[in-house]
């Protein structure tokens, strides 16, 4: 299977210092690395494939800056496509570039994998979560610049790290009820749609730290894992959570003994806090 390989664009020493000589703005971010990705089969074809590819990336990114320096207006006098003329073509010079180019302002670090923030909270067990402990004041940098947060001024300015960590958490340990109520209220539209009463659901967005039998419970329904083999009933995927807004997307098959299933659609919901809990305040399953 083809696979993106990631690698790191850095400054060399010798641009860093070139780039401080002659002043060049920060709006160009010359000296901050920068993220680059390649499709990679791996080192089976031949030896040194690898170095190949790297060496492929490297005259992609030479192009990459004479793209920049192209598109810059040769008519303007003015900022920003005076000074892109100006920094890049001393900065590359002439055509062709080489990989001795790259070399001389560039080098390349791969990257062993990504990971985000989002999907360690969501998939990491709470209990472990606890165990990180973030400062419960806020910086010297914000706290000297706290009176310029227009959004967050009602509330004294921004939070600590800290309290922004143990809220993503409080937010993580409410998942299994809103997960209660959102598959409550699918199920019930979908009862008229099969006299099964066996789900099984699949959570790509979150880990719910349980069996899913252990965690949900729908009076006259029997939920499992979305690993389940499921012949007869229906197939419930979450597949969309945009944070913040509450707003899910769920896909059904539901299957009546055959290969293939018998009917198949997708709910959209709009989940809300009330002081009773959570709730369905917009709802609707297609077809």
């Amino acid at each position: 299977m083809l696979m993106d390989a990631f690698y790191v664009l850095r400054p060399t020493p010798a641009l860093l210092a070139w780039l401080k000589e002659r002043d060049v703005p920060a709006w160009m971010r010359l000296e901050r690395p920068n993220l680059w990705s390649q499709r990679e089969v791996g080192d089976h074809d031949y030896e040194g494939q690898g170095e190949d590819e790297q060496t492929f990336l490297k005259l992609a990114v030479l192009a990459s800056f004479l793209r920049d320096l192209e598109r810059a207006s040769p008519d303007s006098t003015v900022d920003p496509d005076a000074v892109t003329r100006r920094v890049l073509s001393e900065l590359l010079g002439p055509a062709p570039l080489t990989v001795a180019t790259f070399d001389r302002w560039w080098h390349l670090e791969s990257v062993a994998g990504l990971s985000s923030v989002e999907s360690t909270i969501a998939h990491t067990p709470v209990r472990t979560l606890r165990k990180v402990r973030g400062p419960e004041v806020r910086s010297p940098l914000v706290e000297a610049h706290r009176s310029s947060y227009r959004s967050a001024a009602l509330d004294g300015g921004p939070r600590p790290v800290g309290a922004q960590w143990d809220a993503a958490i409080r937010e993580r340990e409410e998942d299994g009820p809103r997960l209660q109520c959102a598959v409550a209220w699918v199920l019930e539209r979908l009862m008229e749609k099969t006299p099964h009463r066996l789900c099984a659901l699949w959570t790509q967005p979150f880990s719910l730290d349980a069996p899913i039998e252990e965690v949900l419970h729908v009076p006259g329904w029997t939920l499992r894992s979305g690993g389940h083999d499921l012949r007869e009933g229906i197939k419930l995927t979450l597949e969309e959570i945009t944070w913040g807004l509450e707003t899910w997307h769920f896909r059904y098959r539901i299957h009546s003994g055959e290969r293939r299933a018998s009917l198949s659609g997708t709910v959209q919901l709009l989940l809300e806090e009330t002081p009773d809990g959570w709730a369905v305040r917009k709802g609707s399953v297609m077809p």
